[in-house]
C-alpha cells in the first residue's frame, strides 16, 4: 500500500505480463469489470483471491453512471472521445481511486491497522479522493490544495464534504508547492501503526486501474487486429504511463500523444530533450497546471533500460539544478512512441466551439486540449484516434464566464452548500507535520 519505495523512488512492476493476440481477442466483448480483472490480476501476485478481486472490480465500476463505464463517442472520421467522466466525481481519477479505496479497505481488514491517506490536488483528484474515502472506517484523508490557482467551483467541491474523516488543508503556494510538500511528508514519515498512502498518481494502483480503459476502448475499435492511437491531456503523466504499460502488455498502440496546456514541460522534453522545472502559468485548465510530472520518473526507468542508478541521478539533478537531459539514444526511445503538443487556452476554447459546431458534442477544456493535440499531431488518419475525456463537460463552466456554448449545457445550477472547515498552513514541512500530529490526538473527530 506504500506510495514510495524505501529508497525514495516510485514502485514499478518487476515484470510486465504480455498478452497474446488470441488472449486479447477473447476479452473483446467482456463487461468492463471482467475485462479489468484479466488486465489487473497478473500484477497482483495473488495478493487478493480471484473471487474477491472480481467482487471489488464489480463494486468499483458499478458506481459509474453509464453501463458501459467508459463509452466511446465519435466526433469525426476515425476520431473518438473516450468518456472517462461517468464516475462519482465526474473525473477520470475515479477509476484509480475507487479501486484504491477497495484495496485499502481489504488491507485494513487483514492487518487491523488504520490508514492516513495524503495527497495534493488542483481540484479533480481531491474531489475524486473525497468520493472514494469519505466516511471509510479506519481512514483519515488529508487533502492539500494550493491557495493560488484553485477555481471557486473546485474549492466548493472540496469543502462541501461533511464527513469527519476528511481534512482539507490550504497550502500557501501553487500546485508545485503542494506536490513537493506531499512528497517530503510521505518520504520522511514512517508509522508502523498505520499505513501512510498517497492518493496521487505516484501510487501504483492509480496507474494499474487506468489500464482497463485502454484495453476496453482499443478492443471496441478492432484491436488486436487493428492498431489504435491515443491522445491524453496530462499534467502528471499517470494516465500516459498506463498507456505505455498497456502497449508493453501487447495492446497494439501505434501512437501516444502527450497533450499539455501552457505548462509544457513534458512537451518541451519530447521536442528538445530538455526537461526542467518552471514557474507555473495560470490557465483555464488548472488541474493540468504542473511543473514537473511525477510519473516522468517511471518513464525514465523504462527507457533507461531499468537502470535505477541513472534515474536516481537524474532526479537528484532535477531537485538541485532543476534541469536534465537524456542521452540522444535514450531520448529517441521516448520519441518512438510519444508525440506531443502544448495547447493554450485560446486554442482549447476554439476546439470546444469547433467540435460543438461540427457534431453538437460538448467537451471540457481539458478534453479539448487532448482533442486539439490529436488533430494536429496524429501520424495516420487510417488509425482510430481515441481522445481521453478526463473531465465532465460541465467543467467548462468553471473555466469561462458566459460562453456562447455554455448556454447549451444544462448543468442544473450549482447546489447550495455549507463550506466546511479548512485549515491554512504555510508551505513548510514542519507546519504540515505538526498539524498531522495534532490531528492524531483528536480521536473524537479523526480516526488516525
Amino acid at each position: 500500500m506504500g506510495s514510495y519505495a524505501p529508497d525514495g523512488g516510485l514502485y514499478v512492476p518487476r515484470k510486465v505480463p504480455r498478452l497474446k493476440k488470441e488472449e486479447l481477442s477473447k476479452l473483446e466483448w467482456l463487461p468492463f469489470h471482467e475485462l479489468a480483472h484479466h488486465v489487473i490480476e497478473p500484477f497482483l501476485g495473488g495478493w487478493v483471491e480471484q473471487d474477491q478481486l472480481s467482487r471489488m472490480l464489480e463494486e468499483t465500476f458499478d458506481c459509474f453512471t453509464n453501463n458501459a463505464v467508459a463509452p466511446l463517442y465519435q466526433t469525426a472520421s476515425n476520431e473518438w472521445i473516450l468518456e472517462l467522466f461517468h464516475g462519482p466525481s465526474g473525473a477520470y481519477q475515479d477509476f484509480g481511486l475507487q479501486l484504491m479505496s477497495r484495496f485499502i479497505n481489504h488491507d485494513l481488514l487483514k492487518s487491523g491497522k488504520k490508514a492516513l491517506i495524503v495527497g495534493c490536488t488542483g481540484g479533480d483528484t481531491g474531489a475524486a479522493a473525497i468520493k472514494a474515502f469519505s466516511g471509510m472506517k479506519g481512514v483519515t484523508l488529508l487533502v492539500l490544495h494550493p491557495s493560488k490557482g484553485l477555481t471557486a467551483e473546485d474549492r466548493r467541491r472540496l469543502l462541501s464534504v461533511e464527513e469527519g474523516n476528511v481534512v482539507n488543508i490550504a497550502i500557501d503556494g501553487d500546485y508545485s508547492d503542494c506536490h513537493r510538500l506531499c512528497e517530503q511528508f510521505l518520504k520522511q514519515n514512517n508509522d508502523a501503526q498505520q499505513h501512510l498512502v498517497s492518493f496521487n498518481s505516484v501510487h501504483w494502483v492509480r496507474v494499474l486501474a487506468h489500464l482497463s480503459f485502454y484495453f476496453y476502448s482499443a478492443l471496441q475499435l478492432g484491436a488486436p487486429k487493428r492498431e489504435v492511437a491515443f491522445s491524453v491531456p496530462t499534467g502528471n503523466f499517470g494516465a500516459l504511463y498506463a498507456g505505455y504499460i498497456a502497449k508493453q502488455m501487447g495492446l497494439p498502440i501505434r501512437q501516444l500523444i502527450v497533450a499539455t496546456n501552457a505548462n509544457a514541460g513534458l512537451h518541451h522534453f519530447l521536442q528538445s530533450n530538455l526537461y526542467s522545472r518552471h514557474e507555473i502559468r495560470t490557465t483555464k485548465t488548472p488541474t493540468m497546471n504542473v511543473s514537473l510530472a511525477s510519473n516522468f520518473e517511471r518513464l525514465q526507468w523504462s527507457i533507461l533500460n531499468r537502470c535505477g542508478e541513472k534515474v536516481a541521478r537524474n532526479m537528484q539533478l532535477l531537485e538541485g539544478e532543476g534541469t536534465i537531459h537524456l542521452e540522444q539514444d535514450e531520448w529517441l526511445e521516448a520519441r518512438k512512441l510519444f508525440d506531443s503538443l502544448a495547447v493554450d487556452d485560446a486554442d482549447a476554447f476554439s476546439c470546444i466551439h469547433e467540435v460543438f459546431a461540427q457534431s453538437g458534442y460538448l467537451v471540457s477544456p481539458n478534453t479539448a486540449i487532448g482533442l486539439r493535440a490529436a488533430r494536429v499531431s496524429r501520424r495516420s488518419l487510417l488509425i482510430p484516434m481515441v481522445c481521453l475525456a478526463t473531465t465532465h463537460p460541465s467543467k467548462i463552466g468553471a473555466a469561462t464566464d458566459k460562453s456562447e456554448i455554455f448556454g447549451h449545457l444544462n448543468t442544473g445550477g450549482a447546489p447550495a452548500f455549507t463550506e466546511q472547515d479548512c485549515t491554512s498552513i504555510p508551505n513548510d514541512i514542519g507546519a504540515l507535520t505538526s498539524l498531522v500530529r495534532a490531528l492524531s490526538k483528536d480521536t473524537e473527530s479523526h480516526s488516525l
